[in-house]
């Protein structure tokens, strides 16, 4: 097209080719232009209006367009859809430039390398991860951009890494090619499925050239297997790919194994509601319920530490210091919240003043975020016990950037302007040349009439004027009587009608000062603030570390806030294979329910003893929530938190394993039975005799002898060849015969029926449940009288007959001659009016609704009147 050959539009080309799969944002004055097709989806996907270039013309090209200063929002938006953001920028000032204005991409924005708060969750880590996949291993990185976080580890199987991204759930996912693209593919797919909003793209192959560059330490570290250092790379050089003018390092790297972490798969995650809730309710879930936080920082590493709590258990007991110094030590505890409350996000802070994107507020909450963290280590730092200091890691000097938080503190405003022309960014006299152009600014017409004031007294005409047209600029008038008294020294501008005017070198030299002090004190103003931006990136380092250190503090004081306001207690980690919970309590459910009304109960599992409970009892009684409790308390011990119960000893265990609830995938074509027996197999597969695992009505799916069937053997399998730490719930009561075993035991939830009602317990005791309450529960649930009344009915015939269905209703015939029912009761009765008389006598009248009523009436007449 013709638009294509003009200056402009070369460039647009030019930038598009070398970012063919980003939506171009390309700088035209005051806005951001998008073009053909990034114009189209930009107008579909921000609401944009869709206009064009050269409009009506053969070389009409789409065009939709966004202000400058509005884009991050829109960005944001292309970001949460998946797509990628190449900002092209004028690389000069049109006002300055003759002809076309240069322009560059400066940066590409993905989802998972954005560093601006917009397009981030304040509370969680915002990951980037890499695959690196070979014959025997998969190297898994994950680089959080916006912190500087940099976490690599290998594992064995590409299942393996599928269950890293679930836990993870980065926002954007590079798949290494391999030695055929075929292969990468294949994994790029499973990555799509197993991440599902995750942009997953296939990242060109590293050499050893590139591997040296980007990480330099890597040869230095053999921790760090080869494949990992891989993966690493791969992050980290997609990451400068898409900020080329800046310097992109990680500042704290981390290596993990698998064996290190307590694997929880993602249908466990999604069972145990960990972090996000099926009512879509955060408050719902364990993250929920035990974050008490007061910085970002802190929130980011509690998450964490939930989803991948530790195994090696003097790791954990070093934490369970940290929080049991909080729970003692309450005063201390409040002082050290009320300060972390002020510190503010200084990791992503110094991140974004690393790129040259930290605004004069941004420096203005880093410094007030140092300032509150130089408190917070203050208070630690008045202890005096040895044994409390090495706990909470004051026992060395802590760098608290000193020198840095005096900088801004010196240089900035007490409350900095989100921008600089909004208001003043540093304070009077942080320096000279600022401030003298500051002066000029405010002042610059009293600085005329101080000058017009002068020259009236040094010459002695009191009509002596100075003026500024458009035209003319500033300049000096002079009535014509009093021209003869102008100085010869002085030059003729203009005649006038009125007079004279004239200019002299130090009028000229004022008006250029006046006239470009704004221009210059803009542009000083960046050079200082430019030169501030390097300060803080210079110690993004020093800056990384005390963050980390922050946010350590801060996870331990809100686990001890919580068990001080919700009495938990510190668990014994051990490396037994015991399971031994007194009191234990559902940490979330405990917290909606009504004050005193929850009903703690007692868990023991002994992989040498009985190692697996069949839990029986009606629907509503509480064995789902007996069987995540477990779990819960299990995850928060491990994680390195006190945990509600009145006492726990947990043996590590290395696998949660859940299968709890019911739920359709249409998207894979998998009814719920299948998804069922997809997970079971899952958990057979991977649990070992360290697991646990829990087991909510396996089997009910399908018809009653498959399911007793298949659950009977899924318990047989875990109890006797893998001996895992298991808690079965189950409606077949038939499997209480596995009771006979010595390493599985039965237990129940009790409930009681009172005059139909059912009241539940939620006790577990030992023993089987007698009966399973259906019907009792199906009345609280609101079911009609009449369908209650004919279920008892119906379970009076199956108890009768030994569990074989009663004979169906006859099909209605031609109406026969009614007989008339006597006033008395008969002697001998048919089975229909016996029947009639039960369900009769079952009614609660007071509970019956006119048309339950009419109902019962019409089935009535049809049981005794066919």
């Amino acid at each position: 097209m013709a638009a294509s050959k003009t200056p402009v539009m070369q460039q647009h080309a030019e930038a598009k080719s070398a970012h063919p799969d980003a939506v171009l944002f390309f700088r035209l004055g005051d806005f951001y232009e998008m073009f053909g097709d990034d114009a189209v989806l930009c107008a579909e996907v921000l609401d944009l209006t869709l206009t064009s270039r050269n409009k009506g013309k053969p070389d009409e090209i789409p065009m939709a367009g966004v202000p400058h200063h509005a884009a991050h929002g829109y960005i944001g938006r292309l970001l949460a859809a998946g797509h990628k953001v190449a900002i092209c920028e004028q690389m000069a000032d049109p006002k300055t430039t003759k002809g076309i204005v240069p322009r560059a991409v400066v940066r590409v924005i993905t989802p998972g390398t954005t560093t601006h708060d917009d397009h981030l969750t304040l509370r969680e880590n915002n990951w980037l991860a890499a695959l690196e996949v070979d014959t025997e291993h998969v190297g898994v990185a994950f680089f959080d951009l916006s912190t500087g976080e940099l976490s690599l580890g290998r594992v064995s199987s590409v299942a393996g890494a599928l269950g890293e991204l679930a836990r993870v759930r980065p926002r954007e996912v590079l798949v290494g090619m391999g030695n055929t693209l075929a292969n990468s593919a294949e994994v790029n797919t499973a990555v799509r499925l197993a991440v599902a909003g995750a942009l997953v793209s296939l990242d060109p192959p590293l050499d050893a050239a590139e591997l040296a560059r980007l990480l330099p330490e890597a040869p230095a570290r053999p921790v760090h297997p080869r494949i990992a250092t891989l993966a690493a790379a791969r992050a980290v050089r997609f990451a400068r790919a898409c900020n080329p003018s800046a310097e992109v390092t990680p500042l704290r790297t981390t290596h993990w194994e698998p064996s290190d972490t307590l694997l929880i798969d993602p249908t466990a995650q999604a069972h145990l509601e960990l972090v996000t809730a099926s009512s879509g309710d955060a408050r719902l879930t364990l993250l929920g319920t035990i974050d008490m936080t007061c910085s970002a920082g802190g929130s980011r590493l509690l998450r964490r530490r939930l989803l991948s709590p530790l195994t090696d258990v003097s790791q954990i007991r070093r934490r369970l210091d940290m929080v049991e110094v909080f729970v003692i030590h309450s005063a201390l505890r409040d002082g050290l919240r009320r300060e972390l409350a002020k510190v503010t996000d200084i990791e992503r802070l110094s991140v974004r003043a690393t790129f040259g994107e930290a605004t004069p507020r941004e420096l203005g909450k880093l410094r007030d975020g140092l300032l509150a963290a130089k408190a917070a280590v203050a208070l630690l730092g008045e202890l005096e016990d040895p044994a409390l200091k090495e706990t909470l890691e004051t026992h060395g000097p802590i760098d608290t950037l000193d020198d840095l938080t005096h900088e801004l503190a010196r240089a900035l405003v007490e409350r900095p302007p989100a921008q600089p022309k909004e208001g003043a960014v540093f304070q009077t006299g942080y320096d000279a040349e600022l401030s003298e152009l500051q002066s000029l600014c405010q002042s610059g017409a009293q600085h005329m009439v101080e000058l017009e004031t002068r020259l009236r007294s040094n010459v002695d005409i009191p009509t002596l004027k100075v003026r500024f047209t458009r035209v003319f600029g500033w300049y000096i008038e002079v009535g014509r009587p009093h021209v003869r008294r102008v100085p010869e020294t002085w030059q003729r501008k203009q005649t006038v009608a009125s007079g004279e005017r004239y200019t002299l070198p130090e009028l000229e030299e004022l008006a250029e000062k006046i006239e470009t002090a704004e221009e210059r004190h803009r542009l000083r103003e960046r050079e200082l603030l430019n030169a501030l931006l390097d300060r803080v990136k210079a110690h993004g380092q020093r800056l990384s570390s005390l963050a980390t250190l922050l946010s350590r503090w801060d996870c331990a004081a809100a686990l001890a806030e919580v068990a001080h306001r919700h009495d938990y207690v510190r668990p014994d980690i051990n490396a037994s294979q015991v399971l031994d919970i007194e009191d234990g309590r559902h940490p979330v459910v405990e917290r909606w329910a009504a004050s005193g009304r929850f009903v703690p109960n007692d868990v023991k599992l002994e992989v040498d003893a009985q190692r697996l409970w069949i839990i029986t009892g009606p629907n509503m009684a509480g064995k789902s929530t007996l069987l995540r409790q477990t779990a819960l308390i299990t995850i928060l011990g491990q994680m390195g938190s006190y945990v509600p119960a009145r006492r726990a000893s947990i043996g590590v265990v290395d696998r949660v394993l859940s299968r709890v609830g019911a739920s359709d995938n249409l998207a894979r074509g998998e009814s719920t039975f299948m998804v069922e027996m997809r997970e079971t197999a899952e958990i057979l597969a991977y649990a070992t005799q360290r697991s646990l695992v829990i087991l909510d009505e396996i089997g009910r799916g399908t018809s009653t002898f498959d399911g007793l069937a298949i659950a009977w053997a899924v318990a047989e399998h875990l109890a006797r060849v893998v001996r895992s730490r298991t808690l079965f719930a189950t409606h077949y009561h038939e499997m209480t015969a596995l009771g006979a075993d010595s390493h599985i035991a039965n237990y129940s939830v009790s409930a009681r029926e009172l005059a139909g009602d059912i009241v539940f317990l939620h006790r577990l005791v030992s023993g089987p449940a007698s009966q399973s309450h259906g019907v009792a529960v199906a009345k609280l649930a609101g079911l009609p009288q009449t369908v209650l009344a004919r279920a008892h009915e119906l379970l009076a015939d199956f108890e009768r007959h030994d569990g074989k269905l009663p004979a169906p209703h006859p099909p209605r015939a031609q109406p026969a001659v009614p007989c008339q029912l006597s006033l008395f009761q008969p002697a001998n009765l048919s089975s229909a009016e016996k029947r009639v008389i039960e369900i009769l006598q079952a009614l609660d009248i007071d509970e019956l609704s006119p048309r339950e009523a009419l109902t019962l009436v019409a089935d009535l007449k049809h049981r005794l009147l066919p």
